[in-house]
């Protein structure tokens, strides 16, 4: 009995350990004997993190501590790395199938990493095609002509592949990655031009009002900011980023019936989208305030998308059948990915949609809700 609680106790603080830490695993074929080291790619710089020996089989395992906003990582191996994005993610596997890495390796349990490498593999081939041009030489005026219509091509192709990722979800890892991406030391999406500024204003905008105190959202908001000051005749420093239609990270959850409503179907109405815990203790008192908010502008178009994240599922179907708008409940409750999408560090945590679906800004203050209400309420949708 007294080794059984031994084993006990020792799983547990194995498992107390890591519990606040992601975990990258995985295997590099032909890998043996090589060095693969993992970085954190931070905003100014890149540090390494740790490094391993790769055995006979090639595989490696990485432990670091969770970030508090979404960050980048690589594993690099001589030249050649995998750049992956972390949030709250417990595990990632990363299965690199050659050497030198290509955008053939394999990435399991982060659908923003396997985005990334979507957008890398695009990237590689634009870089490609830039290496190829640098090699001609002594070419006439026509062919340079040609050469320079086949690169301004071959920039249009890679946008076509990455703008999607903007698009649907301008505030994701994949699409930060995106708008920085180089060719020859130069910004594949150009801040001189007008319709490249839009994309990077919208992930602007969207990092800046899920995290504002991120690093990377704040320099983001410097980066808007000079974008429109160059745009204005008389910028103002105190100017705010546009604001850019911001796609919505939508949500599919079911009611207390299993019922499934989509929060992009509420658009043409101002929406309070809002995660919850009625488990909670404020839970009782918070609600009625939400009552009120409802009953006095519901006729006007304005509705109440409310995420439960409570692990008492019976608790809330009894709270939710009594209340007049849309109440469904994420079974992954702390591990909501939809929470995760918001960056949702505490509960409860709201942000406003306007009749447009777009994103406009997270709630710091219930008192300060109904003004923004009425204003949001007297805008058209667009």
């Amino acid at each position: 009995m007294k080794k059984i609680v031994l084993l006990s106790l020792s799983l547990l603080f194995v498992c107390s350990c890591h519990r606040n830490e992601f975990h990258i695993q995985g295997q590099v074929k032909e890998g043996a004997g090589k060095t693969l080291y993992f970085d954190a790619v931070q905003l100014s710089r890149t540090v390494v993190l740790d490094s391993a020996r790769l055995s006979a089989d090639g595989s490696f395992s990485f432990y670091a501590a969770r970030p508090e906003y979404p960050e980048f990582y690589r594993l690099r191996l001589d030249s050649s790395s995998v750049y992956l994005a972390v949030d709250s993610t417990e595990t990632i596997t990363v299965d690199i199938t050659r050497l030198p890495i290509a955008a053939d390796y394999r990435v399991d349990g982060s659908p923003e990493s396997e985005k990334i490498r979507h957008i890398a593999q695009a990237g590689a081939r634009l870089k490609g095609a830039f290496e190829n041009a640098g090699k001609q030489k002594n070419l006439s005026e026509a062919e340079q002509k040609a050469l320079i219509g086949k690169l301004q091509e071959e920039i249009a192709r890679y946008k076509e592949t990455v703008i999607p990722y903007i698009g649907a979800a301008p505030s994701s890892p994949a699409a930060y990655f995106a708008i920085f991406q180089q060719v020859n030391g130069l910004d594949v999406f150009d801040r001189n031009r007008r319709e490249d500024n839009r994309l990077i204003l919208a992930v602007a905008n969207a990092h800046y009002a899920l995290f504002p105190e991120s690093p990377r959202a704040k320099h983001l908001y410097e980066l808007a900011l000079a974008i429109l000051q160059n745009e204005r005749s008389q910028p103002r420093e105190s100017a705010a980023p546009a604001a850019v239609e911001v796609s919505l990270i939508d949500i599919e959850l079911p009611d207390c019936y299993g019922r499934k409503h989509r929060l992009s179907d509420l658009k043409g109405n101002v929406v309070l989208l809002d995660f919850a815990a009625y488990e909670s203790k404020n839970a009782p008192e918070y609600n009625r305030a939400l009552v009120q908010l409802h009953d006095r502008y519901h006729e006007q178009g304005f509705e109440i998308y409310q995420v439960s994240l409570d692990t008492d599922e019976n608790l809330w179907q009894v709270s939710a059948d009594n209340l007049p708008w849309v109440c469904v409940r994420d079974a992954e409750t702390s591990r909501s990915r939809a929470a995760r999408s918001y960056n949702v560090q505490s509960l409860p945590a709201a942000f406003l949609i306007d009749r447009s679906g777009v994103l406009q800004q997270r709630v710091e203050s219930f008192q300060a809700l109904p003004e923004a209400i009425e204003k949001m309420l007297r805008q058209k949708s667009r």
